[in-house]
């Protein structure tokens, strides 16, 4: 199957030139036999190929090149069409010389690696992982040159890429904890991955894992400190999920201790107001969304919101104020049009309410709430 980041790589198949072993070539290699039409054997173009039928040592010199290049070219693209066929070569070649292709994978990567020649440290371990996909060390040095990738795509800033390597070294990590969830470096590295997709719960709960069972020092002290620096953004999050769980006053609790060192986070203050919202103090909450239009004075969300808290108070006149105000900004919203059509409704002015309500229903006509408003319309 073939990966995200296999498009980022074939280029690499660029660095090998191909010759044709013929059926009746004498390769000496017991219990492989080459196809009658002849086997088309890639070789790094940077080796130089001798004659391998000099002597027997030559043979194997010869012979390691070619497996080397099989085994670079099964990493660059899973799907390539002579896989299988190297896969027999390579069998028969580790029979013979008693070759163990898998340490010789992870040393080319740990060396590729080491030189600076990140790609190809991918393409050989992504080799050792067709070959052994459960190994967890294998693994864990496939995400971390997934990330060191992310991080060179994010210099170029390639967002896409850096995208599809980041979530290749995630799931690489959390398939190692399938198979060994006392993996403490890889609770280490998800951490991270957590901590930047805003999973904060999440990635304190990773990193008191990784202390728990036991980790280098100075990884300690980086985790302690990452722990330290989230502790508002967790507390955050826990209000967050109280909030929109109907447990408002508990929500609260954890939510307001924080605007008092975060007066300005404007997302702290739109979930403070729709605590209070739920619990009819709508007066409170509009306080708090008052706060965050002083910030932020052309966030949509803020806006719409706003208006449904007039809405509630009966003043319709407000709410066709800031829905309006949304509506410029987010063009194309169709439930800001049907909010908005439906307070003119309200308000007894057919058609604008007609006028907004149909544009709604041009940009989304299977939305529920379109429909809905349309009927009533």
């Amino acid at each position: 199957m073939k990966s995200k980041i296999e498009k980022y790589i074939l280029d690499k198949s660029e660095e090998l030139v191909f010759i044709t072993i013929e059926k009746n070539s004498e390769i000496e290699l017991e219990g492989y036999s080459i196809p009658e039409t002849g086997l088309k054997v890639p070789i790094k173009s940077d080796v130089l190929v001798k004659n391998i039928k000099d002597n027997t040592a030559q043979e194997s010199l010869n012979m390691m090149s070619m497996i080397d290049a099989m085994l670079y070219i099964e990493g660059i693209d899973s799907n390539f069409a002579l896989n299988s066929e190297y896969d027999k070569f390579i069998d028969a070649f580790i029979e013979k010389v008693k070759f163990d292709c898998l340490p010789y994978l992870g040393y080319m990567s740990n060396k590729s690696y080491q030189e600076g020649e990140i790609r190809d440290a991918l393409v050989y371990i992504k080799s050792f992982l067709r070959r052994s996909p459960d190994d967890v060390m294998a693994l864990y040095q496939y995400s971390i040159i997934c990330q060191e990738l992310a991080l060179r795509y994010q210099k170029d800033e390639d967002l896409q890429a850096t995208n599809d390597f980041l979530m290749e070294a995630l799931t690489s990590l959390e398939h190692i904890l399938d198979i060994d969830n006392e993996f403490s470096l890889a609770y280490y590295q998800l951490g991270f991955h957590y901590s930047n997709q805003n999973q904060f719960i999440k990635a304190k709960y990773i990193w008191e894992r990784a202390l728990e069972l036991g980790i280098d020092e100075e990884m300690v002290a980086e985790i302690q400190e990452n722990l330290s620096n989230i502790d508002f953004k967790v507390r955050y999050e826990e209000g967050y999920n109280l909030v929109f769980q109907g447990k408002a006053e508990e929500g609260l609790e954890k939510l307001l201790p924080i605007e008092e060192q975060h007066p300005d986070w404007w997302n702290l203050l739109f979930i403070i107001s729709l605590a209070y919202k739920s619990l009819g103090e709508v007066g409170e909450a509009k306080k708090y969304l008052e706060k965050i239009l002083i910030i932020r004075p052309t966030q949509v969300d803020t806006l719409v919101e706003m208006a449904l808290c007039l809405a509630e108070e009966g003043n319709i006149e407000g709410a066709i104020t800031y829905l309006s105000k949304a509506a410029k900004i987010r063009k194309d919203d169709p439930e800001i049009l049907c909010n908005l059509g439906m307070a003119y409704l309200n308000n007894g002015d057919h058609d604008d309410a007609k006028y907004y309500i149909e544009r709604a229903y041009e940009i989304d006509p299977m939305d529920e709430v379109t429909i809905a408003c349309m009927k009533q319309l």
